[in-house]
């Protein structure tokens, strides 16, 4: 026999023994019994009304796409993008997560079950992915209902950085302290050397370059380094941080950790704004624009797929420049984050990135071993430069665009001026060459004064050293 439903054998879903009494009751008291009755079908639909209201609901669809795109973002393009494509797989786009790779497709919208993705995630998947880790039930669960509901992109979910996880830092080791990062003063008068998580502040007035103040900046490694236009304000980055101190005694002036999710790998300032290169390797390379006078983001976009290694802006403040491990180095409208060229040669990771301020070009360095000279506009190579035997760790153009610096990971530099575009003949007739005292340490970081006189390397060991680029001779520091 089928079941009728509960309500067709009760009143309001009252037991029908009690609803007997009720409906004797109302008949025998009257115009008082039609009071109470029409209360409690009040309070009953209010009890069903109420009931109603506090089912659960199923996800909205937006949530269910953004936390397996998160997913996606955070536990699978790290291996499977553009230039690191693992399986033949490219899970950057739709079109990339549809076609699947070597296996074949990935997914069949709404019908999860019959999923190569699923299979892969299980603890049994042969391949097994992510391969080092397993993840949660909860996490595959939302692959499931994503791929059931339709399997809906959002790319900006993808462009977004990733929630930061807590990490607990720890003092570095005493005999830890590389110098990542240094910067002269506008008016060339004062050094930074950023030496493992401090920050000294020397007299580039003086002879040997004598230590003013010492601040300690940082319990990491201080990555990134940027003075504010007036000289008066001193920027250090690090591990999801950026501090700001007075630059006449060091003092304090304020940090800021909010929206940062990695490595602050760069630093550029124009006028009252800066840009923040903020890194997660093979996760991507994000730029965040602040307000520097209130030390608040007001843009963030992501500029590469992998991490950030270099970050400059233009004399003027019209462009900004990034470097990139996913093998490119791109130009932005520095006003609105808008990406106005993407160059296209190096063939392994670019390091570094500077702009000529004398004419429409920039110079990136990579760790192909080449240094590539471009025109800004059409992105046409116009000279490459270095002898390609080492690799040219860091690169630096000076304010006034007279020099091109790049020191190497041998101890080697050299001072580039007037360069020319490449005619075909030899590398060396398209630029004048100044070589640079070579030192025993691994050089990775370098800075010039304004008007390129003075040339400083940071290496891997803690030392800083400073050439008079004229003759590329030594000057003694302490």
């Amino acid at each position: 026999m089928k079941r009728r439903p509960f309500l067709q054998n009760t009143f309001l879903g009252l037991p029908a023994a009690s609803s007997a009494r009720i409906f004797w009751w109302v008949g025998k008291f009257s115009w008082k019994g039609w009071l109470v009755f029409t209360l409690a079908i009040a309070c009953a639909l209010g009890r069903v009304s109420f009931a109603q209201e506090a089912a659960p609901s199923p996800p909205a669809p937006d949530l269910v796409s953004s936390e397996a795109l998160e997913l996606i973002r955070d536990e699978c393009v790290g291996c499977h993008r553009t230039g690191k494509s693992k399986g033949g797989l490219k899970l950057t786009t739709q079109e990339g997560f549809k076609a699947g790779g070597e296996s074949g497709p990935l997914l069949e919208p709404g019908k999860a079950a019959e999923s190569l993705l699923l299979a892969v995630l299980s603890k049994e998947g042969d391949p097994h992915m992510p391969p080092k880790k397993q993840l949660s039930q909860k996490q595959i669960a939302a692959f499931k209902t994503w791929m059931e509901a339709g399997a809906a992109w959002d790319a900006a979910v993808l462009d977004r950085p990733p929630r930061p996880q807590p990490v607990a830092l720890r003092p570095m080791p005493s005999g830890v302290h590389p110098v990542l990062a240094l910067a002269f003063s506008p008016d060339g008068a004062t050094l930074a050397v950023a030496r493992g998580g401090s920050v000294e502040l020397r007299d580039a007035t003086a002879a040997r370059f004598p230590v003013k103040t010492t601040i300690a900046a940082h319990v990491e490694s201080v990555e990134s380094l940027a003075w504010s236009s007036d000289g008066a304000t001193l920027i250090t980055g690090g591990f999801r941080r950026l501090r700001f101190w007075k630059a006449a005694d060091g003092v304090a002036l304020g940090e800021m950790t909010e929206g940062l999710a990695g490595d602050v790998t760069a630093l550029g300032v124009s006028g009252g704004t800066l840009f923040v290169a903020d890194s997660l390797a093979c996760r991507g390379g994000f730029v965040h624009r602040l307000n520097g006078v209130e030390h608040k983001m007001v843009q963030t976009w992501k500029a590469h797929d992998d991490a950030v290694f270099g970050l400059v802006v233009s004399a003027d403040g019209l462009w900004l420049a990034t470097a990139g491990a996913d093998r490119l180095a791109r130009r932005w409208d520095a006003g609105s984050g808008a990406l106005v060229g993407t160059y296209e040669g190096h063939t392994n990771q670019v390091l570094a990135v500077a702009f000529d301020s004398l004419a429409p070009r920039l110079a990136t360095t990579g760790a192909d071993r080449e240094i590539k000279v471009w025109d800004r506009e059409s992105r046409e190579q116009d000279a490459v430069l270095g002898d390609r035997k080492q690799v040219t760790s860091a690169l630096f153009w000076s304010k006034d665009g007279s020099r091109l610096v790049g020191v190497t990971d041998r101890g080697n530099g050299t001072v580039f001026s007037a360069i020319q575009k490449h005619t075909g003949e030899q590398r060396s007739e398209t630029a004048k060459e100044q070589k640079l005292e070579k030192v025993d340490a691994v050089l990775q970081s370098v800075t010039t004064t304004a008007d390129g006189a003075k040339v400083a390397a940071g290496a891997t060991d803690g030392r800083f050293f400073v050439w008079k680029s004229a003759d590329g001779k030594l000057i003694p520091v302490d």
